[in-house]
């Protein structure tokens, strides 16, 4: 068997209290007392999380990102994931001054869409009033008729 250093325990706490002071923003290694569930719970403590929401072993880049998100951030995240990803490739290929131009062609065609709906609202209407007009003026000129002994 090879010869084994021995290490005293305050020696290897002086470590590990090193290592944590030098990698603040990753895990902390747990003192040799604090196992499981407590030292999880010690770790959101120290990053100021109360919630139960698993993301020390994030960086934390993302973990300041993740506190910003609202659940409807979430939620417009999520509507943009389940794009298919074809739409996603011809989104990325557009720069900003494109995308501008999109947005107006998108209030275009809406308004557009809804000009088309009065339009056959009023194009019915009409039609409906000059059909009408003539099945009056049938049934007056029938009826006229009738009072003058034709028919």
């Amino acid at each position: 068997m090879p010869d084994r250093k021995e290490v005293s325990l305050a020696a290897a706490r002086e470590v590990v209290r090193i290592l944590e002071a030098q990698m603040a923003d990753r895990m902390p290694a747990p003192p040799n007392t604090e196992l499981g569930e407590r030292f999880d719970q010690r770790l959101m403590e120290a990053q100021g999380r109360r919630d139960g929401r698993d993301i020390h072993m994030f960086p934390a880049h993302l973990r300041k990102w993740f506190d910003t998100l609202s659940e409807t951030d979430v939620v417009k995240l999520e509507r943009l994931m389940a794009l298919k990803a074809e739409t996603v490739t011809w989104i990325e290929g557009k720069n900003d001054r494109e995308l501008k131009q999109l947005d107006g062609v998108v209030e275009f065609v809406s308004s557009s869409r809804t000009a088309a709906k009065v339009l056959m609202w009023v194009c019915g209407a009409a039609v409906s009033f000059v059909v009408g007009v003539a099945a009056f003026a049938k049934g007056g000129y029938d009826m006229l008729a009738i009072f003058r002994g034709g028919k």
